[in-house]
């Protein structure tokens, strides 16, 4: 019998505390300022009791919002045990707070009490050089299996997978393996939802549902019961195609081969809820044109640092639009009229290649919107767009011809807003598209980008039409 689990016997925290779910940001809120309350009043252990009542997910949450300071005050009243389940839950901003106010040894400590995948996530979040230390002053066991883990890409299954699961090899009893299950404490279990069965060179040959394990007969062998071929990753795939794989499947775990398909990992469902949200943010992020180091930042400096870069960008292109518009003066000086329509003009455009572009992003991000179905999308996208330019385009058609009282001016607008929304429409759709063709992210082509390009583009096919009308001698008079 293979075992990587080793987790000391966990201080006995009592019955947590049930949070209503129907009002939790009250209750974490109220919570947060009774413990810095207590706080103020130099009253740790009370702080300390409070927080043992509540689960890790509740306590990281109620830390949030707090100050740098306030979090490592609170932090540092927690036994090592439940300190280490709430790190493993908190952000980055209040785990770095934190070990600034611990030594190399406390660290160390805190990490051995952690599951590898987040010691090793941990880890990877302080500089080089304590990075190192810490690893020096951990136990040689746990530093073996951090080490391992930070030599893959944080991105990749390799990285996300956690070293703790159980095996045996397939040759052994059911009564064995049973025999060995039960050395194990309670808590190292209740994560553990398969028995992997390995060859003798360690390479995945099944797996044992912990039901199926315990309803056997004693004498069978493992490889007469197990579930053969069992579903699998490779260890650097990435994590958007594993959480893709997850959620096709409706895994619970799920092992991690090496290239010589030998399991070294596994990988759970709530590793995968980690992945989800890492990449909403990140494409959230994207397509609002902000940094993902914003949220949970409190700094107004480093926030308008982080956006001013974007917003310089979005401000370059939108000189293209003045000059385009500078290109069209005399247009603009013959008929004035057409100047008071450019905002709806590029409005219009830049909130069609949101709506298109937003779609494209979440469907190529959830695997809804397959490579080989692009043409229907495409069509769709085109379709929609036809029926909304008509749309648009005779209500503003009418609209203006009432306000201004000139057709031409109207059929000018009413033309050109049909055209624009096809435009922006299939720019919108087709260049995230073409960029995850290449193999570039394409949140990056939406926010200013879209917005920027729509607005050139809508001001070309505006004033171009128009000027095109005018020198036919239409609206001239007006």
């Amino acid at each position: 019998m293979t075992d990587e689990i080793r987790n000391p016997e966990s201080e006995s925290r009592g019955d947590e505390r049930i949070l209503d779910p129907g009002n939790l940001d009250a209750e974490r809120h109220a919570l947060g300022l009774r413990m810095l309350e207590l706080l103020a009043g130099g009253r740790g252990e009370e702080v300390r009791d409070l927080c043992l009542e509540l689960s890790p997910g509740d306590l990281s949450e109620i830390l949030r919002p707090l100050g740098v300071e306030d979090t490592a005050s609170i932090l540092r009243t927690l036994p090592p045990d439940p300190l280490a389940e709430v790190l493993g839950e908190i952000d980055n901003r209040s785990l770095s707070a934190l070990f600034t106010l611990l030594d190399i040894d406390e660290i160390a400590d805190i990490l051995e009490e952690m599951p590898s995948d987040e010691a090793a996530d941990v880890i990877g979040e302080l500089d080089r050089e304590q990075a190192a230390e810490v690893l020096a002053a951990m136990e040689e066991t746990e530093r073996g299996e951090v080490a391992e883990l930070l030599r893959y890409e944080p991105e990749t299954a390799g990285g996300l997978m956690a070293k703790e699961f159980i095996s045996c090899r397939e040759t052994e009893t059911i009564g064995t393996a049973i025999a060995a299950l039960r050395l194990f404490d309670e808590d190292e279990l209740e994560d553990i939802h398969f028995v992997f069965a390995l060859d003798d060179r360690g390479r995945l040959t099944g797996r044992l549902p912990l039901t199926r394990l315990l309803l056997c007969a004693p004498d069978a062998i493992v490889k007469d019961v197990m579930e053969p071929d069992p579903l699998y990753v490779e260890v650097d795939l990435d994590q958007e195609e594993v959480a893709g794989f997850f959620m096709t499947h409706d895994l619970i775990s799920l092992p991690v081969l090496d290239h010589q398909m030998r399991m070294v990992g596994r990988i759970t469902a709530d590793d995968i809820m980690d992945v989800l949200e890492e990449e909403a943010t990140e494409d959230i992020s994207r397509l609002a044109g902000v940094s993902v180091e914003e949220f949970g930042e409190h700094s107004s400096l480093r926030v308008a640092r982080s956006r001013l870069p974007w917003l310089l960008g979005a401000l370059v292109g939108q000189l293209g639009a003045v000059m385009v518009m500078s290109h069209f003066e005399q247009s603009l000086q013959t008929l004035v009229a057409l100047a008071f329509y450019t905002p709806m003009i590029m409005g219009t455009a830049g909130n069609i290649g949101i709506q298109a572009s937003s779609v494209v992003v979440r469907g190529l991000a959830t695997g809804e919107l397959a490579y080989y179905h692009l043409s229907r999308h495409l069509l769709r996208e085109l379709g929609t767009a036809l029926m909304t330019g008509v749309a648009v385009g005779v209500a503003i058609f009418l609209l203006s011809l009432v306000i201004s009282g000139n057709p031409a001016l109207s059929a000018v607008l009413g033309l050109a807003m049909l055209m624009v929304v096809i435009f922006a429409a299939t720019a919108g759709s087709g260049i995230p598209l073409l960029l995850h063709r290449l193999g570039i992210d394409p949140a990056v082509a939406t926010g200013p980008f879209i917005t920027t390009a729509n607005d050139i583009f809508s001001m070309l096919i505006y004033l171009g039409l128009a000027t095109w009308m005018l020198s036919l001698g239409y609206g001239v008079a007006s």
